[in-house]
């Protein structure tokens, strides 16, 4: 299977951005952490971050939106902090209350944009979101955290994989890669096989699943089975290239950065400056 050249061009979408995943590329693959330019973008994109959060911890009133707020922290700040821990407590609270004017409602594209997850009811996206999210700050020993990984993993394992919504089953996979203890339970290792019947020999997974979302998910596994995936989807990301190297139409650098991450994670690709292994 092909391979897609990594060229210069494929940083370049990020040179000198000020987005939350612009600013861990050149942090982590440029190595510009001890740039002045860099670390003033960081200040001003990390405050922006942090602005307008609630008392009550969301931003807006929205989960969504506080979703999105944390997402960016993780890519910039990394470490959890009182308001990150404030912010995860109000989206805990969100979902057991299921505060939403209506759990059916469709989360859309639109509301996704720089996100990992796919397009689903309100439900079937907050709740694999938060998990996501509790686990990359490392806050999956919390025992209401760990009873709704495991209420989500029952679900999935009553679930017919065949018939339940793909977009349910991509945003809970999402969440279970990055749990240190389910990454290999015998559940996500059922999804991995799912999404082998649905790979199409192009190398991509059907048209509900977001084929960048879904490699940069599957290439945090280190099973066989997720590898033979990611070889056959690197065949895709060659037929996908932009001209000058990057990836996507609409986001390209969300897209190139969803690329990139997994084929670091591969081992298919070294940046040319990393100060730090990726995560």
């Amino acid at each position: 299977m092909s391979e897609p050249a990594v060229s210069d061009g494929c940083l370049a979408v990020m040179t000198n951005s000020a987005t939350p995943c612009g600013l861990y590329a050149r942090q982590k693959w440029l190595g510009e952490s001890v740039s002045p330019t860099w670390q003033a973008d960081f200040t001003r994109a990390v405050t922006a971050l942090r602005l307008g959060q609630a008392h009550d911890g969301l931003w807006a009133r929205s989960p969504i939106e506080t979703i999105k707020r944390l997402f960016g922290l993780h890519l910039t700040v990394r470490s959890p902090d009182a308001g990150i821990d404030k912010a995860l407590g109000a989206l805990l609270a969100c979902i057991q209350r299921e505060l939403s004017n209506d759990q059916n409602a469709e989360v859309s594209d639109l509301d996704l944009i720089g996100l990992p997850f796919a397009s689903c009811r309100w439900q079937d996206t907050v709740q694999p979101a938060f998990l996501f999210l509790a686990a990359i700050f490392d806050r999956t020993s919390q025992g209401e955290i760990r009873d709704l990984y495991d209420r989500n993993v029952r679900a999935l394992s009553a679930a017919l994989l065949e018939t339940a919504r793909p977009c349910w089953i991509h945003n809970s996979f999402r969440a279970l890669v990055v749990h240190p203890e389910y990454a290999m339970h015998p559940v996500t290792r059922r999804i991995v096989a799912w999404y082998a019947r649905r790979q199409t020999p192009r190398g991509d997974w059907g048209e509900d699943i977001p084929f960048y979302q879904a490699l940069n998910a599957m290439a945090h596994l280190d099973s066989t089975e997720a590898g033979e995936q990611c070889q056959a989807a690197f065949t895709a990301l060659t037929n996908r290239q932009n001209p000058d190297g990057s990836w996507g139409k609409q986001q390209r650098e969300w897209h190139t950065f969803l690329a990139l991450h997994a084929l670091r994670n591969k081992g298919q690709w070294e940046p040319p400056l990393e100060s730090t292994p990726s995560t």
